[in-house]
């Protein structure tokens, strides 16, 4: 994490997935679709843990991730937000190796809408960004799991 600032992406990389997320936004219906396409081809037991209509979820993971860009300069500011949505992703029966599987579906995704624009350097940057959030969700959800004494 680069400590001067908070933020798991150095300036660089900030400014890359910033780049990389003005683009996509053209392209925002196709990298859900694309999305939710992997995520269930890669992780089928996911498709049961979605309650309500793909559409809402689709408007709701993009907020989150509209909400995290432009929280680049001010991450730590934005980690209550994202360990309560761990808390939360709990109570829905989202397990651990669930945030693997969403993370490699969402750089996916996002590289298939961007194409040569999603070059090594901008999957990096989208890589260390989301697995900075799932560690910050897991640490969430982790603080709601019941202890288990013996």
């Amino acid at each position: 994490m680069n400590a001067t600032h908070g933020s798991p992406l150095t300036t660089t990389q900030k400014r890359l997935v910033r780049e990389s997320f003005d683009s996509m936004q053209e392209y925002e219906t196709s990298v859900v679709v694309l999305f939710y396409g992997r995520l269930f081809e890669i992780a089928p037991e996911t498709r049961a843990l979605f309650k309500i209509d793909i559409r809402e979820q689709s408007r709701k993971l993009m907020d989150t991730l509209r909400t995290t860009v432009d929280s680049l300069d001010h991450f730590t500011k934005l980690s209550p937000v994202l360990e309560e949505l761990g808390r939360k992703h709990l109570t829905y029966g989202v397990q651990d190796y669930h945030y693997e599987k969403l993370r490699s579906a969402l750089l996916w995704a996002i590289g298939q809408a961007l194409g040569l624009e999603f070059d090594r350097d901008t999957r990096a940057a989208w890589d260390e960004l989301l697995s900075a959030i799932s560690s910050i969700m897991l640490n969430g959800a982790a603080q709601s799991r019941p202890v288990c004494r013996d």
